[in-house]
């Protein structure tokens, strides 16, 4: 099939708009930009304006190059997690949000296997669902503790600890259970990726001391993202996913002194890009008869993904000495499911882990699991915690 550069140009120049109003429009109700931009996909997508008018929007002659120019979204957006991560902020990191992290990550992954086992999925999608269910986005928590000024108070910060540890574990689970080859391959490559990491991590520190800086215009702007993108191929020839070696750029480049600057660069260009329409792209691929087909795998999926982040969160900040009320409370705040979920599915379905038709359904089930975790979670934490009293 012939690739239509027009026809790419348009469909681009309006998934943008409509991205950014629907997102814009979200944002005027307190709701995250995402969900607006998934929406947007929606009604380009097939089964909204392709129905009504019978034009697929996205169509077929350049929806191989649409999907490829939004995974770059993928990599800018978990590069952009690992710099704002950041290793000195992983040392800073409590024994509390480390004890919390790791019964919220092990808790909510047994949840998603738990799941896949009560569906009689083979292993392999268990693992999967496992996977999703470890991801957290606080965005919309940050938001509503900030409303009720509880952001600096033991809750808040334990919340932020806890999630930017979350990212971690989550990529890391991503890369060991999900990696290609058999398992001791597996494992000598993930052990050569991370001796690749620590040695740069090395390097990278005595580089900062030199007080490096480039004579060329943009020079650490541009090599910033060619690193990103390099290394990202280094976690794909090793079996990983290329999300693996971004997050992990990123973190690698955030030892340096210009790392607010790089990160200030990279979100624009992805921001007003990439990102946007790789969320455009989601919502297009939802496919609404998949949800004919979906309903156990719902019955399931959403409960027990948000009662695994409660369950896991709660048990690790009582175990760190809080009150009842406000470790569930922490609980409740790592409910959201935003981008990094998405990410997550979508990387699973681009590495066929699901077939077809389970691949729409779980996309539909996390993209509905997003929607109706940031829409219940400000409520639910408002309820529960007032630290005012």
């Amino acid at each position: 099939m012939m690739f239509d550069l027009k026809l790419l140009l348009i469909e681009l120049g309006v998934a943008l708009i409509l991205a950014r109003l629907f997102g814009y429009a979200l944002e005027k109700v307190k709701q995250p930009a995402v969900i607006g931009e998934i929406l947007a996909g929606i009604v380009v997508g097939p089964f909204v304006i392709g129905s009504i008018s019978g034009y697929n929007f996205i169509s077929p002659s350049i929806r191989e190059g649409i999907e490829s120019i939004s995974y770059i979204g993928i990599i800018i957006l978990l590069f952009l997690s690992g710099i704002d991560t950041g290793i000195d902020e992983l040392k800073k990191a409590s024994k509390s949000g480390i004890i919390t992290s790791l019964f919220d990550v092990s808790v909510a992954f047994l949840f998603g296997y738990i799941v896949g086992t009560i569906l009689q999925y083979p292993f392999i999608y268990r693992i999967a669902i496992g996977n999703i269910f470890s991801a957290t986005s606080v965005g919309i928590t940050v938001r509503t503790l900030m409303d009720i000024n509880a952001l600096h108070t033991n809750v808040g910060n334990l919340i932020l600890t806890v999630a930017v540890l979350d990212d971690i574990l989550g990529i890391i689970i991503l890369s060991v259970t999900l990696g290609t080859g058999s398992p001791e391959i597996l494992l000598i490559k993930v052990t050569i990726f991370f001796i690749i990491f620590l040695a740069l991590l090395f390097i990278f520190y005595k580089m900062r001391k030199l007080n490096f800086r480039a004579q060329i215009p943009r020079f650490v702007l541009t090599s910033a993202i060619a690193f990103c993108f390099i290394f990202s191929f280094l976690a794909m020839s090793l079996g990983l996913a290329a999300i693996t070696g971004s997050f992990f750029a990123g973190l690698l480049l955030s030892v340096f002194p210009q790392r607010r600057r790089i990160s200030t660069f990279v979100r624009e260009i992805g921001e007003v890009f990439f990102i946007p329409l790789f969320f455009v792209w989601v919502g297009s691929s939802f496919d609404f008869s998949a949800l004919k087909g979906v309903g156990y795998l719902i019955l399931y999926f959403i409960p027990m993904a948000l009662l695994g982040k409660i369950v896991g969160c709660s048990l690790g900040a009582k175990i760190n000495g809080f009150k009842n009320r406000d470790a569930l409370a922490v609980g409740i705040g790592m409910m959201p499911r935003m981008e990094v979920a998405l990410v997550v599915v979508t990387t699973e379905i681009s590495m066929k882990i699901f077939p077809t038709k389970l691949a729409h359904q779980m996309l539909a089930s996390t993209i509905l699991l997003v929607i109706i975790s940031s829409l219940i979670t400000p409520f639910a934490l408002k309820s529960v915690y007032k630290p005012s009293q």
